[in-house]
């Protein structure tokens, strides 16, 4: 098993980051990082899809009808 190779971070409140992973070429992590003054570093808080199966297509087609309805709203 290689090392994830980070592909970009939101920063979130409170010290606390969203980073994106490619782990193995194969699979997403999306993960939750703080940096506090007793810790820094990945949380369990965290999911991950394989990408060559279809729940990666359909978590797109989800990400694409929240942008569709915040913008219907918003």
């Amino acid at each position: 098993m290689g090392f994830p190779q980070k592909v970009g971070k939101i920063n979130l409140l409170n010290n606390e980051g969203f980073i994106a992973s490619l782990v193995d070429n194969e699979k997403l992590d999306l993960r939750i990082f703080v940096k506090n003054d007793s810790y820094a570093g990945a949380t369990k808080r965290s999911f991950r899809f394989y990408l060559f199966d279809n729940n990666w297509t359909e978590f797109k087609n989800l990400i694409n009808k929240v942008d569709k309805v915040h913008n219907e709203i918003g």
